[in-house]
């Protein structure tokens, strides 16, 4: 009896310990922001982000969305995915979409890196029976009202499997419609709330 009657207050203390623990944590995380520059640190926003702090700042109320630009694609290709992007941002309500930076509290710029078709199956003749297009960017949106990057995606892609030959038949430039209008949800969700987790396909999340 004795002896589970010391366990009984070890676990006491034990618990009482537990209480203590996140509040050493938060004073830790505090001290640290005050000695690395403040709210504006790596430690300070990491607290940020606790806090909740939304991609967009809740004080930007207006976007601009730069023509994308690079080589890949042709300019018809940035030029509708830079509409698609614009159109969903403006459908999203929560930004509006402005022509002019100098009216813009966040730049979206985006850049076109990769455009690609490949046969991906052949028939007994050598005809491409099955295809699969796929389009890649780079996105960065910046604050203009606190001089800063947002976020910097190096690859945020959209693909699509397809065929031009067999049943359901899809043309190639339908095919490309359908994927400049995924890649351009992306963009967009990406942008407002900082993930497109949700539009991943399949495969996309086996990979990962």
């Amino acid at each position: 009896m004795r002896t589970l009657r010391k366990t009984g207050r070890a676990y006491g203390k034990f618990k009482e310990l537990k209480a203590y623990i996140p509040l050493a944590v938060i004073a830790v995380f505090c001290a640290c922001a005050s000695t690395d520059g403040g709210a504006g640190g790596p430690v300070g926003n990491v607290i940020k982000s606790i806090t909740g702090e939304p991609v967009v700042p809740r004080a930007a109320n207006r976007i601009l969305v730069v023509d994308f630009r690079g080589a890949a694609g042709g300019q018809g290709l940035r030029d509708t995915l830079g509409i698609r992007v614009r159109e969903l941002l403006a459908a999203d309500g929560r930004l509006a979409v402005v022509a002019d930076e100098a009216g813009a509290d966040l730049v979206l710029e985006g850049v076109v890196t990769g455009y690609e078709t490949r046969p991906l199956r052949y028939n007994e003749m050598g005809l491409a029976l099955s295809k699969r297009m796929r389009i890649t960017v780079s996105v960065r949106l910046f604050d203009r009202d606190r001089d800063r990057e947002i976020f910097f995606e190096r690859e945020i892609q959209a693909f699509e499997e397809f065929s031009d030959t067999e049943p359901p038949v899809v043309p190639e430039a339908a095919a490309l419609a359908r994927v400049i209008n995924a890649l351009a949800k992306r963009i967009s969700q990406q942008t407002i709330r900082g993930s497109y987790t949700e539009l991943l396909t399949p495969v996309e999340k086996g990979r990962k």
